[in-house]
């Protein structure tokens, strides 16, 4: 197993670079989150051996019992890549290194009001990426701002960019379109919003299946658990 993660890590960083080179980008401005929901310890151990340090996870259970588990790893860092519910704001703690899926202004205000945070909390704005896919949770792009305005002004959460989620989409052609209305969206709401809107933002795009074309589009982010740990049991 451990040789098996080792080998994809090393498959995925040189497609990476490759893409990178590709489409005229540069290989250090795309990180690489592996994404260890329902993952065991052992398989999260073997990719910190090979160096990545970013694990997300979607469920505020399992990542307590992880962190908590793993908590001897040095710089290890996790990431909420799962919808929240607002009841869970309390446990937002700084032991997260980012959330990803903040999706609704009123969970912005629950985790502002309620969770103990002493230091802010990196935090991205789902956006919804494919109107017609109502299984993919998101904000609408035109409905987003009054959450961006909030965030730009918050004490808890640090607004650092978007995160999008891809359908499941054979047409290439058309993922590329909903790609580039996507990053367009997202450079629109951050120039308008942000605090500090000449600096680079955190572009959360593309996994397993599709970070070709998440790179392709400018992200900096892919959320990657399949093509590191296999098909979980």
């Amino acid at each position: 197993m451990e040789n098996d993660i080792e080998k994809n890590i090393k498959e995925i960083q040189d497609k990476i670079k490759y893409l990178a080179q590709k489409y005229k980008r540069n290989p250090n401005d795309i990180q690489l989150v592996a994404v260890s929901k329902h993952h065991t310890l052992e398989s999260i151990k073997a990719a910190y051996k090979c160096g990545i340090e970013n694990f997300g996870e979607n469920y505020i259970q399992e990542w307590q019992e992880k962190s908590q588990a793993l908590s001897n790893l040095p710089n290890i860092k996790w990431h909420l890549i799962g919808h929240i519910q607002t009841n869970k704001a309390k446990s937002i703690n700084s032991h997260i290194h980012c959330i990803h899926s903040l999706d609704k202004l009123n969970l912005a205000k629950e985790i502002e009001k309620k969770s103990p945070l002493e230091n802010k909390v990196k935090v991205l704005i789902q956006l919804q990426v494919d109107k017609s896919d109502q299984n993919k949770s998101g904000i609408p792009f035109e409905n987003a701002k009054e959450l961006c305005g909030m965030l730009a002004h918050s004490q808890k959460m640090d607004f650092s960019g978007f995160m999008g989620i891809g359908p499941e989409e054979n047409d290439k052609s058309r993922l590329r379109d909903l790609y580039a209305e996507f990053a367009k969206n997202a450079e629109d709401l951050w120039k308008s919003f942000s605090n500090r809107p000449k600096e680079k933002y955190i572009l959360s795009l593309g996994m397993s299946s599709d970070y070709e074309i998440a790179i392709e589009h400018g992200s900096t982010l892919l959320r990657i658990g399949t093509a590191i740990f296999g098909r979980r049991k």
